[in-house]
């Protein structure tokens, strides 16, 4: 197999490689080695913890999501070796090319998905399976985080507005979920060890912060309860609820998010106001936001790409359009 990285700029320090593995019960390691270098680095695979892999980015049994740090590839054709190693049975060897190109994601952006031949023409499968189908992008299954990752590092202040259809709200989530989510995280530069909140190291990484916030629908409450509109700040567990959102299922919705870069405090934290809004795709967008939070931190984001998210939600995202708003002010 064969992919692209680097044409639409960098996103995020890593190419993620997603796959997964047949009969992982009787999986010894899976080893990655680029360029055939040595030493390979063994990966992960989804263990069994009820059905939800790891309990994280992989989200099921057999998967396995190689970070693969852009430091690694060289220019050009790049030839990923994974090697699986079963018990009783010759190792399987599978290779695929990533090509490390060069480019930029300028905005204004718009995505068409009827006018997409690949995902990621569009954007990076940072986790999760997604599929272009009739009506948009949809996550081919669901699980923790699935993320579309859209623009470069460098993005600071956007809005976002995309159609998004919801199929089904898992009714369960992982050990580690929290309640299921669908919406936008805003300024996202990619996984990390280590931080403000030092995670510790893995292959996949998990840690998921600094970013610069979500603002999303979340179902804290089970996924039969209405969801409330909810702002996630992006140094921490701290979450704002706002009113509760009436989302049907099979119905199709609007999304609106914002961000603007404020003047710092006089102690020299970072000042963001986040605003964000929903609305039924027939009818009209309300005029005010469903809410404004100005964030004060010292670690959170204030650079990076937008992601479309969906958190234990099998859902269709629409055209994506994304811009600049403050070049028209």
């Amino acid at each position: 197999m064969s992919r692209g990285w680097g044409h639409l700029g960098e996103a995020q320090g890593d190419f993620n490689l997603l796959g997964d593995v047949e009969n992982p019960s009787s999986l010894t390691s899976l080893a990655c080695s680029i360029n055939g270098f040595f030493p390979e680095w063994h990966l992960q695979v989804g263990g069994n913890p009820g059905s939800y892999g790891d309990g994280r980015r992989l989200a099921r049994s057999g998967h396995f999501n190689a970070d693969i740090p852009l430091e690694v590839l060289r220019p050009g054709e790049n030839v990923i070796t994974l090697t699986a190693t079963y018990r009783d049975e010759a190792p399987f060897i599978l290779t695929a090319s990533v090509q490390l190109e060069t480019g930029a994601y300028p905005l204004p952006a718009l995505i068409d998905w009827s006018r997409v031949d690949r995902v990621q023409d569009a954007g990076q499968c940072v986790d999760g399976n997604w599929g272009i189908q009739d009506d948009g992008l949809r996550t081919l299954h669901s699980g923790y985080d699935r993320v579309f990752l859209i623009g470069e590092r460098n993005w600071q202040d956007y809005e976002i507005d995309v159609g998004v259809t919801v199929h089904r709200v898992d009714d369960e989530t992982g050990p580690y979920s929290g309640g299921n989510g669908l919406g936008i995280l805003n300024r996202f530069q990619g996984h990390v060890v280590g931080g403000p909140r030092n995670f510790p190291p893995n292959q996949p990484k998990w840690g998921y912060q600094p970013f610069g916030s979500i603002t999303w629908l979340r179902w804290m409450n089970g996924s039969a309860q209405a969801p409330d509109v909810q702002f996630y700040r992006g140094d921490g567990d701290g979450m704002l609820d706002h009113e509760p959102f009436d989302a049907v299922v099979n119905t199709t919705y609007h999304l609106k998010a914002r961000s603007t870069t404020l003047p710092d405090t006089r102690s020299g934290e970072g000042c963001t106001l986040y605003q964000f809004k929903v609305w039924e795709q027939d009818g009209e967008e309300p005029d005010g936001w469903h809410f404004e939070e100005t964030q004060v931190s010292t670690t959170a984001l204030r650079k990076g790409g937008v992601v479309l998210l969906a958190h234990h939600v099998d859902a269709t995202f629409g055209n994506v359009v994304i811009y600049d708003h403050t070049q028209n002010e």
